[in-house]
């Protein structure tokens, strides 16, 4: 069990604490959905959708499945790629 340190004393923490706490080191989601491109560049959805898929296969963006959805970002560049 997790437990919280505070003057000195050991106390249990609730399950609703460690959930508090383990979202306040969760990752940020980061992205665009197609339909949010869509809405920002002010183009179809289904040509929004496939420009990103064809920046996909170029190595710009990248994707992120969450759920039904696939939130679109700049792909980040990697160490080796940089030397």
């Amino acid at each position: 069990m997790a437990t919280s340190k505070s003057g000195g004393k050991k106390k249990e923490m609730s399950l609703d604490e460690r959930i508090t706490e383990a979202l306040k080191n969760a990752p940020k989601i980061e992205g665009f959905t197609v339909k949010q491109i869509a809405e920002v560049t002010e183009t179809p959805w289904p040509t929004a959708r496939w420009h990103l898929e064809l920046l996909e296969a170029r190595g710009v963006v990248e994707h992120l499945n969450i759920g039904r959805a696939k939130v679109y970002s700049l792909k980040k560049k990697s160490q080796k790629s940089e030397k």
